[in-house]
């Protein structure tokens, strides 16, 4: 995925100028003549559009997004300003006399970059495989580690997150309460708004009396988002009483306002198509199948991830056993041409924590813990967006 600033036009010109003031931020730009290019619009950190471009970019249906500025050389026809505005442009600029601000946004948007927050989606390949579960055991782990998580129950056909982190009594917003909101949101004000895990659930203690306090690092020596102190977990999650598919756009804006903020958003995805869940996996820095060791799960993965495939996105692969032929993690991953992040066995317990509250991976122990903290330590860091790793 490539998130480099994006720089829309034909203009020759303009070209040059936007190029100068490019290397004067320091950042490498990427290049479209046209606004064709959906993918591109989606993920880069910011876009500078000519704004006689900006008309083909609304016929095109290009989705209101943070982060789009509009330049120009010469006064622009009357039509360009209702254009601008139908593409939510944060502001418009004049060269030569702007060329300040448009170097110190670009500058910005590199260090945004640098320190920015991660997203990662999860889905199973087929139903029971365990991916909201593993969903909410990222969440818990990167919080106990002391990131900022959001975790966004994409999935109005499961369990609801809500219900595995035992806060579905709590009042809050819920996804059909963030419908109007574009642009941005303001990370701390969301937090406070959601329902959350209490930090003092967050340190709980196990069956044997041991402290679970948050652990530093990855089971790869990698270190974990924020680590050191306990961070916030709040849930984004479907409201039952107001049943419906999650809107795209409200998709985009938490997850570019939380990345921005330089939190950790965490997406539980249904299987099935949705806008919302192809707005997801397109912005997310790794995408998790999760599918148990069998040969009916190897096939129901396969058509998932023709879908995912196109959107050249980082994938990555768990493998939940026991397998009941035998068939092992390593022959599932190369099966399915994937790298395989992590094979756990069954947690013991879990269906018991689950009845009485307790969040997966709040234990820190057994093979779910195991498996978010490995998952959490192969998230891409943001320099290695661009160039779609997993390592």
């Amino acid at each position: 995925m490539d998130t480099r600033p994006l720089i829309v036009t034909d203009d020759e010109e303009l070209l040059e100028e936007l190029l100068h003031l490019g290397a004067a931020a320091g950042v490498d730009l990427v290049r479209a003549r046209h606004p064709d290019n959906r993918a591109q619009w989606r993920t880069a950190r910011v876009i500078v559009i000519d704004a006689a471009a900006a008309g083909a970019a609304v016929r095109a249906d290009w989705p209101r997004r943070a982060g789009v500025f509009a330049v120009m050389l010469v006064e622009p026809d009357p039509l360009v300003w209702e254009h601008c505005a139908r593409l939510g442009v944060e502001d418009t600029l004049r060269l030569p006399a702007d060329e300040a601000l448009l170097v110190e946004i670009l500058a910005d948007a590199e260090d945004t970059a640098a320190d920015g927050g991660r997203s990662v989606a999860v889905l199973g390949a087929r139903g029971g495989a365990g991916a909201s579960v593993l969903a909410a055991a990222l969440s818990v782990t990167a919080a106990r580690a002391g990131a900022p998580v959001i975790l966004a129950d994409c999935d109005p056909w499961g369990t609801g997150q809500e219900v595995l982190l035992g806060v579905e009594s709590l009042s809050g917003l819920r996804w059909p309460d963030l419908l109007a909101s574009t642009g941005r949101v303001a990370t701390d004000a969301l937090h406070r708004s959601l329902p959350s895990v209490p930090r003092v659930r967050l340190t709980s203690r196990d069956r044997d009396g041991a402290g679970t306090g948050g652990p530093d690092a990855g089971a790869r020596g990698r270190p974990m988002p924020g680590a050191g102190g306990l961070g916030r977990l709040s849930v984004l999650a479907q409201d039952r009483a107001r049943p419906g598919p999650v809107p795209a756009g409200v998709v985009d804006v938490v997850i570019t306002s939380c990345r921005r903020a330089g939190e950790l958003v965490v997406l539980d995805l249904p299987r099935a198509p949705s806008e919302a869940g192809d707005r997801a996996v397109e912005l997310a820095d790794l995408v998790v199948l999760v599918a148990s060791a069998d040969v009916g799960s190897c096939s129901a993965a396969r058509g998932v991830l023709d879908r995912l495939r196109p959107w050249g996105v980082p994938l990555g692969l768990v493998v939940r056993g026991p397998s009941p032929g035998g068939l092992g993690a390593d022959d599932v991953a190369r099966a399915l041409d994937l790298p395989l992040l992590s094979s756990m066995r069954p947690q013991p317990g879990l269906a018991r924590d689950l009845e009485l509250g307790v969040p997966p991976g709040l234990r820190g122990t057994g093979p779910l813990a195991s498996a978010a903290k490995e998952v959490l330590a192969r998230l891409p860091r943001a320099q290695d967006r661009s160039r779609g790793r997993v390592r």
